[in-house]
């Protein structure tokens, strides 16, 4: 069973009190533990990881797929392709310092005190975090990310190809196999696992599932990427229940990251216009995405709008539509079974969303679309557009490889960062990494139409 995310604030400032820099004996707070157990740690690593990844990750790829509209502030200049590189300073820090710095720590506590299912555990998050931070930047630090404690303060950076070829594959093949441990003799995750509450098996599936996730993703690297993703289908996440997501509550410090930012900054982004016109009359999904709590406030009545919405890291639906795009786009493909996954991606979402069925006028919509289509691919990414809306960025990933939706480019998006005026096909360095560490930055000046490795 599922928990209910609960007193962030306190585990995330126990986390930062156990990984802040050391200054030596005179400086030791007697009243600061020196150490946290591992089922302390774990509830303040997930709920960290799915605020920086629910967060600002969710809200930069819908200003970028024009789901959301920055109408004020670095909002607005952010829709605009505007993106500074000390806009991501905070999402930055929020992924390493306060999510994979902790989840890092886990692993060395898991092997130290012989807890494989913990080590599991945390390896998932370790891909699903290092798995983002990659798609929106390219080459990020990892193998050499976490030497803080022995004064190396500038990481080398890992190339994607690394990440994506050998990395984290590794850690999710690593993962399951200590998932299936027969025994953890320091401990297995239980009531402190927010997210699935110590069922080991649910984790397997979550860590197929992303495996499937960025295998499908190298397609315009890999010709048998596509082929390869459907191979682990008999593996991943099969139902909507069985989702890889992060609960929140209603409580002051219990609410999801976009209902406070729609709370602290409001008035700054809305929804998007193209995101509105998408849904059909016969969609009733409509209500439960659209009235949205940039907007509305607390009284929203939507899905992902109210302040106990999830942050979903991997889903079923998602998980759908990549089958469905596997088939449609392999080397010998099989439209008919790419219509079944698609009809299967959109009726979980359905589900999900509203509680109901896929509306028959909406399917008989579809198949009429489908049966016409010049490029059933673009039918296929316009449902999932919809489908995946706030699931990470993984909308603006299905834009740059595919090309869809068909968006055009915001009015006034040509800067000295962005000069073609385009979509963005990355986001820049942090501020403070081009301050601290420029020797390794692979890329020293910003330009955000380079495209990251998967993207070539």
């Amino acid at each position: 069973m599922k928990k209910i995310y609960k007193q962030l604030f306190i585990l995330c400032f126990a986390f930062t009190m156990m990984t802040s820099c050391e200054f030596g004996d005179t400086n030791v707070d007697p009243a600061v533990p020196t150490d946290v157990a591992m089922s302390a740690l774990l509830p303040s690593g997930e709920a960290a990881l799915s605020w920086a990844i629910g967060g600002e990750m969710v809200r930069i790829s819908g200003l970028l797929t024009q789901q959301f509209e920055g109408i004020n502030a670095q909002q607005q200049d952010n829709y605009k392709y505007l993106i500074r590189d000390a806009d991501m300073d905070g999402m930055w820090q929020r992924m390493y310092h306060n999510s994979l710095n902790t989840i890092n720590v886990i692993i060395e506590k898991s092997q130290e005190q012989n807890a494989p299912h913990y080590e599991g555990v945390a390896k998932v998050l370790m891909a699903a975090g290092i798995g983002a931070l990659t798609d929106a930047f390219g080459d990020v630090p990892y193998t050499d990310a976490f030497g803080g404690d022995e004064g190396n303060f500038s990481p080398t950076y890992d190339t994607q190809e690394q990440l994506y070829t050998n990395i984290i594959p590794g850690l999710l093949d690593d993962a399951i196999a200590k998932l299936s441990a027969a025994e953890s003799a320091g401990g297995s995750p239980g009531s402190d696992d927010l997210i699935f509450g110590g069922n080991l098996d649910l984790w397997i599936a979550a860590a197929h599932s992303l495996k499937m996730r960025y295998t499908f993703q190298m397609a315009k690297r890999d010709a048998g990427a596509y082929d390869n993703a459907l191979t682990m289908l008999p593996d991943v996440i099969s139902s909507n229940g069985e989702d890889f997501e992060m609960e929140f509550g209603s409580g002051a410090n219990e609410t999801n990251p976009q209902y406070q930012f729609s709370q602290s900054r409001a008035g700054n982004i809305k929804m998007g216009e193209y995101f509105i016109n998408a849904f059909t009359t016969d969609d009733t999904r409509e209500a439960l995405f659209i009235n949205d709590i940039f907007e509305l406030g607390e009284g929203a009545n939507g899905y992902y709008t109210v302040s106990s919405a999830p942050v979903v890291l991997m889903s079923y639906v998602e998980v759908k539509f990549i089958e469905a795009e596997s088939h449609l786009m392999k080397a010998a493909p099989d439209e008919a079974a790419a219509k079944v996954a698609l009809d299967e991606a959109v009726n979980a979402s359905f589900n999900k969303i509203t509680g109901s069925v896929t509306p028959a006028a909406y399917q008989a919509d579809l198949d009429a679309r489908w049966t016409a289509a010049a490029d059933k691919l673009e039918v296929l990414i316009d449902e999932k557009y919809i489908a995946t809306y706030s699931q990470s960025i993984v909308v603006w990933n299905d834009y740059r490889r595919t090309g869809y939706p068909a968006l055009d480019f915001v009015t006034g998006g040509t800067n000295a960062f962005n000069t073609n005026g385009e979509i963005p096909r990355r986001l820049p360095y942090p501020q403070e990494e081009r301050l601290l560490n420029l020797a390794n930055l692979p890329i020293k000046t910003p330009n955000l139409q380079t495209p990251v490795w998967w993207d070539e």
